[in-house]
C-alpha cells in the first residue's frame, strides 16, 4: 500500500507545485518560516503516519530523541488543557525546519495555498492560510476587517495573476479517482499517532 501512496504523493505534488507557482505573487513561504507548523492539529491518516515513520527512522538518534521528548511534553500539555481540540507545535519541527519534510503529511504539502473544501452538509468553505495575519501568504489582497480576500485590494495590487482557491480539502485529497485503490485508514491528530 505504501508504494501506491508514494506514487499518489508524487502525482499530487506535481499539481501542488504548479498551484504554488501560479500563486507566486501571493506566497511568502521560505525556508526557516515555520508559522504553519507552530500551532495546529495536523490530521494524519494511518497510511500517512506509516510514511512519516519511514522519515523518522532515517533521522539521527539525537533528532529522534528530540522529537520523542517534544511529543511527551505536548501530550502532557494537552492532558492539562481545558481545550477540546488544543493546538500544538508539530513535534517534527526542529530548529524551525521540518525534520521529515520529504515524508510530511498531505495537509502539510498543501498548506499555504487558498483552498476550498466541502463540509459534511455539502456546503463549500474557503480556507485562508493562518500566516495571512502575519503579513505573509495572500496578505497583499487580504481584508483584515472582513477576513476575506478583497477584490478591491487585488485590483489595486497590479498583480496580473488572480488569487485562486484550489480544491485541496483533505477529504477530497483522500477520496478521489486517484485514491480509489488506496486504503488510508483512520484519521487522527498527529500527536495521537505518536507513542
Amino acid at each position: 500500500m505504501i508504494i501506491k501512496y508514494i506514487k499518489y504523493i508524487e502525482t499530487i505534488n506535481s499539481h501542488i507545485q504548479k498551484f504554488f507557482e501560479q500563486q507566486k505573487p501571493y506566497i511568502h513561504c521560505k525556508e526557516g518560516c515555520s508559522i504553519c507548523c507552530e500551532k495546529g492539529h495536523y490530521p494524519l491518516t494511518e497510511l500517512e503516519y506509516e510514511y512519516v515513520k519511514i522519515g523518522f527512522n532515517n533521522l539521527s538518534l539525537e533528532e529522534k530523541q528530540s522529537i520523542k521528548d517534544k511529543a511527551i511534553k505536548i501530550k502532557m500539555e494537552i492532558q492539562n488543557s481545558q481545550e477540546e481540540k488544543p493546538y500544538y507545535e508539530c513535534p517534527f519541527l526542529l530548529n524551525k525546519r521540518c525534520s521529515i519534510y520529504k515524508h510530511r503529511g498531505i495537509i502539510c504539502r498543501t498548506y499555504g495555498l487558498l483552498h476550498f473544501y466541502e463540509t459534511k452538509d455539502g456546503t463549500q468553505k474557503f480556507n485562508i492560510p493562518c500566516c495571512v495575519s502575519n503579513g505573509l501568504n495572500y496578505s497583499n489582497v487580504y481584508d483584515e476587517e472582513k477576513q476575506t480576500i478583497s477584490a478591491e485590494k487585488y485590483k489595486l495590487s497590479n498583480i496580473k495573476e488572480e488569487p485562486l482557491s484550489y480544491n485541496l480539502g483533505l477529504n477530497y485529497l483522500l477520496n478521489n479517482e486517484l485514491t480509489k485503490d488506496i486504503t488510508f485508514g483512520e484519521t487522527k491528530a498527529l500527536i495521537d499517532w505518536l507513542e
